[in-house]
């Protein structure tokens, strides 16, 4: 049985499973709205765009904009930018294509939270698993190299006659190994 194999696919089919329940709840949240959707104003005192959390609905805005108190620019991704209008049309516009410039740093406050949501328990349980696997291969006993194994089996399939350590010359078969060598002979006898 192969405990880190099935454990790494259990461990997948579960962060799949996570992720799309996550995913789920997100859309969830949503309510089917574009996922950006909502109305922000800018402050010219901040010089930041501020969201507005309250219930706006289209008539509040619609009637500041037709008071004069309000100039209204909408955006492809469902937002809504609401500026004072005594800043001036070319000012206004500057504003709303920064807005929209910026638009990615709102999406990603938007969708941080979820995505969170989606990677950290299953990363947890991934260092969890590997930290346990860890731990429990450090009791199990160390199990033979395989070259050890080949070598006692090569050893069990040679012929006993091949480790005679005697020849002729009465030299070990590591010394014949050697190949010619004349001081070699001279000290043996057989190279004068």
């Amino acid at each position: 049985m192969n405990w880190s194999k099935g454990l790494w696919r259990g461990w997948l089919a579960a962060a799949l499973l996570w992720g799309t329940v996550v995913a789920a709840f997100a859309a969830a949240d949503l309510h089917g709205r574009h996922p950006f959707a909502g109305l922000y104003a800018y402050s010219d005192a901040q010089d930041a765009f501020l969201p507005q959390h309250y219930a706006a609905d289209e008539a509040v805005v619609e009637d500041g904009v037709r008071r004069g108190v309000v100039v209204r620019t909408d955006f492809p991704d469902g937002t809504t930018l609401a500026a004072p209008p005594d800043l001036g049309e070319d000012r206004v516009r500057q504003i709303a294509d920064r807005f929209w410039a910026e638009r990615w740093a709102r999406r990603a406050e938007v969708l941080w939270p979820w995505g969170l949501g989606a990677a950290v328990p299953p990363l947890l349980l991934l260092l969890s698993g590997a930290f346990a696997l860890w731990v429990a291969r450090g009791f199990r006993k160390p199990d033979t190299p395989a070259e050890t194994v080949a070598e006692e089996r090569a050893e069990e399939d040679t012929p006993k006659a091949a480790f005679n350590t005697r020849s002729a010359g009465g030299l070990p078969p590591f010394i014949r190994s050697l190949g010619p060598d004349p001081k070699r002979r001279r000290v043996l006898g057989t190279g004068r």
